[in-house]
């Protein structure tokens, strides 16, 4: 089965119409990669970004990778780890930058021409990098750090005479004041961006060989000079210690001698001193004995008088209680016979006081042994009876006849 035209003129249509999307999608991809371009920062690096219409940016690119416009944007990639900057006469290093082979001369206090050959151990700031891409890229060695290094050391080196140069704490010396002034937050270093982080003088020396050997001279002299001194000081301070031996042994033969009779006397101190106060103590006690005697008698007489006293209150008291008992066991009596004689006035009582009087008269009789010879009882009895009704008052009344018995 053939295909119409119609439906061939469709699929040359759409063949050409893919070509000519691909067409455009390459020259898309050739107009970006022309226009647009990337830039990786290292991880030891900092970046300095230019552009056309802002110029250097003053912010500093950390280490990752940037999508930049080829036409209006520069990335500058500089190096943050340390370095090294040589002055020196040595062989070339290629961990080393400046001046290898070109030494630092300078001349000192006394005109002599000293060769230094020095090593500063330095790095960029994060902060001062936009900075010193502006004043000096990637030439900072020569037109930084160069000149200020031959300004200190000159300077710092010229005000000392050369044997403080050749060796020495001087020399050492130098070395610090030279690091302090370059490290300094107001130098022109530390001000445009090098942080140094060390100086070396790796040594020095004098192009004049006989000054040098004047030097060594000197310093053989110095050297036997200092040992003789050394030795004399050795002798004098054996001499020093056996003088000081002997002084310490009298000193301590007196301080002993000194302490032995300082404690003989202060042993005859203490028994003087224990034997006063014994004495003391002995006197103390005895006084103490009598006084405690004495007030010990005057308590018991205290004592004793006071149990007189309370006797006497006692015997007192009891006497009074006595008289007290006896006086109102008379008041008591008294009360009896008045309240007895009240009794017998009382009407009607004559009755009572003749049985009473009766039994008492009869009582009385029993006593009587003899009676006159003309006496009965009878007779006894009458008149009795007639004395006690004149008594009470009464007429008498009729008494039986009693014989009474006769004595024989």
């Amino acid at each position: 089965m053939k295909s119409s035209p119609l439906a061939r003129n469709q699929g040359f249509l759409s063949y050409n119409a893919l070509i000519g999307l691909a067409i455009v999608a390459v020259l898309l991809l050739v107009v970006v990669f022309s226009a647009f371009k990337y830039q990786t920062i290292e991880g030891n690096q900092a970046g300095v970004m230019e552009t056309w219409d802002k110029g250097v940016l003053p912010e500093a690119y950390g280490p990752k990778t940037y999508w930049l416009n080829r036409w209006t944007e520069n990335l500058h990639a500089y190096d943050m780890s340390g370095q090294v900057f040589v002055i020196n006469s040595q062989t070339n290093n290629k961990a080393q930058q400046g001046r290898q082979l070109d030494v630092l001369e300078v001349k000192s206090a006394d005109a002599q021409r000293v060769h230094f050959d020095i090593t500063l151990q330095w790095h960029r700031s994060i902060e001062n990098l936009a900075k010193m891409h502006r004043q000096y890229r990637d030439d900072v060695e020569e037109r930084l750090i160069r000149p200020t290094l031959l300004k200190v050391v000159s300077f710092r080196a010229t005000i000392k005479p050369a044997i403080e140069l050749y060796a020495g704490l001087s020399l050492v010396q130098l070395q610090k004041d030279i690091e302090g002034e370059l490290k300094d937050p107001n130098g022109a270093l530390y001000q445009d961006g090098v942080r140094v982080d060390s100086f070396v003088i790796d040594r020095t020396e004098f192009p004049d060989v006989k000054y040098v050997e004047n030097i060594e001279a000197r310093q053989r002299a110095l050297i036997a000079q200092s040992r003789f001194e050394a030795e004399q000081k050795s002798n004098q301070a054996e001499a020093d210690a056996a003088r000081i031996k002997a002084l310490k042994d009298q000193y301590e033969q007196v301080v002993k001698a000194d302490t032995e009779a300082k404690r003989m006397v202060i042993n005859q101190q203490a028994e003087s001193d224990k034997a006063t106060i014994q004495t003391k103590a002995d006197a103390l006690n005895a006084v103490t004995k009598q006084e405690a005697e004495s007030k010990k008698i005057v308590l018991q007489a205290d004592a004793d008088a006071k149990k007189q006293v309370a006797l006497s209150e006692s015997a007192k008291q009891a006497e009074i209680n006595r008289a007290t008992g006896i006086e109102a066991v008379g008041k008591a009596e008294a009360e009896a016979n008045r309240l007895k004689l009240t009794s017998f006035s009382a009407p009607g009582s004559e009755n009572y006081v003749r049985v009473e009087v009766s039994k008492q008269f009869a009582a009385g009789l029993n006593n009587i042994r003899f009676f006159p010879s003309n006496a009965t009882y009878n007779t006894i009895a009458s008149d009795f009876d007639k004395g006690l009704s004149l008594l009470v008052g009464g007429t008498g009344g009729t008494t039986p006849t009693v014989t009474a018995p006769v004595a024989k």
